[in-house]
């Protein structure tokens, strides 16, 4: 984004191994907004920090859509626990660049959830259902809490679609509720 990160030093921590590796570790900073140029301003306003995605503004001002999808990464909160926070923004992440690579017009709404635009139902659930196929399929690596990368095989996500965003919660909270119910009756068995 421009002008808003500024990088930091080289630090060498220990992983818990005893060796030593280095990190850049980059540091977020906000320009005071007199000093921002009005690029600057309009990326603060409509883009999300986090994922580099249209935010939930860009969402609400741009121009509607017959259809628009809801959905959320699924074990974000346990992921976080297990290895860090920064291992859960890399997940927020490749869900992001996933999101666009099938070319869904997706925005960041907050935290793990992302919101899409789209013409038709099937154009929607089509290209979220090819997002959840590369999600799950594609490893990506996260740094743990004890500094060591490991590799996670895949994650995945829930989506909910409709003609608003109320009809689209709505969906979505069923579809999180069938997810549950699969998943123990998988244990049951």
């Amino acid at each position: 984004m421009v002008g808003l990160i500024r990088r930091g030093p080289k630090i060498r921590t220990p992983p818990g191994d005893g060796f030593m590796i280095e990190r850049r570790i980059d540091h977020l900073t906000r320009k005071r907004v007199a000093e921002m140029s009005a690029e600057e301003m309009r990326v603060a306003l409509l883009v999300s920090a986090k994922t580099g995605l249209p935010n939930r503004r860009a969402f609400d001002e741009g121009a509607p859509s017959p259809f628009v999808a809801m959905s959320d990464v699924n074990g974000l909160k346990a992921l976080n626990e297990k290895f860090s926070y920064s291992a859960g923004d890399i997940l927020i992440r490749r869900f992001a660049e996933v999101l666009t690579s099938v070319g869904l017009d997706a925005y960041h709404n907050h935290g793990d959830e992302f919101l899409c635009k789209g013409e038709t139902f099937q154009d929607l659930n089509l290209k979220l259902t090819q997002a959840q196929r590369h999600l799950r399929e594609e490893p990506f690596a996260v740094c743990g809490l004890d500094a060591r990368i490991t590799t996670i095989p895949g994650a995945d996500f829930c989506f909910g679609i409709g003609t608003n965003l109320d009809e689209a919660e709505a969906s979505l909270k069923r579809q999180k509720e069938l997810q549950k119910v699969e998943e123990l009756q998988k244990v049951a068995k």
